[in-house]
């Protein structure tokens, strides 16, 4: 878990509005900066291209999935893991996770949500198929996940990926720690949040499972916007709130914080796609409670009371309703503010 050092940090490229060849530049100057890993996310473009494309112009960083969610089928999961563990020369990190429940529903045909059952078995099923051979079949049966005489065309490149679960209620968090090799909480947080909800539920997971002291890494995604005009950069944080606070699983964060009335106004203007109101119903308190937001000095002062309680954090640009440019000068400014 979490020691007393600082915090390791990356950035998500998650479907903005960055062409690839831009994604790979910015690629290229986070890890120059000092950046521990890069993340790619199943929104606008797949998990896992990028990452290839930022495997041919990246040496030494970590590239991971934040997240891959579970409506793939778990035989090209893992046969993409398995592609990324070859190119990064095992410096690879499979993140998973459900994503909304109307998504799977609506995008999917995936109308039994379960998502803690549902995962558990994806994840078993995707282990169990690593360890399959050319001449070794293996099977999986599950009440969502099924395989049945599944063999390897070609070896594994190594013996396992390690497999980091996206969560953020108390059942998914426990599975994180019964299962998983590290934790990717999502974008809207607080320290708190995580001494009083995440590491309990994280330890008795791996409690159950016998696994306390392993080896688990706690990752963070936060929303960063980062200007000399701090204004400017509040500004833009806001769409990030207003967007993750639509999702009904974040009450857990958003009503311990107090901000329950504000919760209630956005989520209203949202069911009557009136984008305007929810950027207003976006209180300052809630951005300085909730993301990374201000000039450079300010987003590494927020990011501090976090020692001791994550690993790494993963900036992550506000990219609802941002323009190109916008979004461009962000990266910029957030690889800038965390360089070593």
């Amino acid at each position: 878990m979490a020691a007393e050092r600082r915090i390791r940090w990356g950035v998500l490229f998650n479907g903005d509005n960055l062409s690839l060849d831009e994604i790979l530049r910015y690629a290229r100057m986070a890890e120059e900066a000092g950046a521990d890993s890069l993340w790619s996310s199943d929104l606008g473009r797949d998990a896992f291209t990028p990452l290839a494309a930022m495997a041919g112009v990246v040496k030494s960083v970590r590239l991971g999935t934040a997240v891959a969610t579970f409506a793939r089928p778990p035989m090209h999961t893992e046969t993409a893991a398995m592609t990324m563990a070859e190119l990064t020369g095992r410096k690879f990190v499979l993140g998973l996770g459900t994503a909304p429940r109307e998504w799977n529903r609506d995008w999917h045909g995936l109308a039994d949500y379960r998502p803690v059952t549902r995962m558990r078995e994806y994840v078993e099923c995707i282990r169990k198929m690593w360890t399959a051979t050319p001449t070794e079949a293996v099977d999986h049966d599950g009440r969502f996940v099924s395989v049945r005489g599944y063999r390897r065309f070609i070896p594994a490149p190594c013996p396992a990926v390690p497999i980091y679960l996206a969560a953020v209620r108390e059942g998914m968090l426990e599975l994180a720690g019964e299962v998983g090799d590290g934790l990717l909480a999502n974008t809207l947080n607080t320290p708190a949040y995580f001494r009083d909800i995440v590491r309990p539920r994280i330890a008795a997971g791996m409690a159950k499972a016998g696994r306390s002291g392993a080896p688990f890494e706690i990752v963070t995604l936060k929303a960063c916007a980062v200007h000399e005009d701090r204004a400017r950069a509040r500004a833009l944080a806001k769409r990030a709130i207003a967007f993750y606070a639509t999702l009904d699983y974040f009450d857990i964060v958003l009503d311990p914080a107090g901000f329950a009335e504000q919760k209630a106004r956005i989520r209203a203007a949202h069911a009557r796609s009136d984008f305007p109101a929810m950027l207003d119903a976006v209180t300052e308190d809630m951005i300085d409670a909730l993301v990374l937001a201000g000039t450079a000095a300010e987003v590494r002062a927020q990011l501090a009371p976090f020692a001791g309680l994550i690993d790494t954090v993963i900036l992550a640009c506000p990219i609802l309703a941002a323009d190109p440019e916008e979004t461009r000068a962000n990266h910029e400014a957030m690889i800038a503010a965390f360089a070593r």
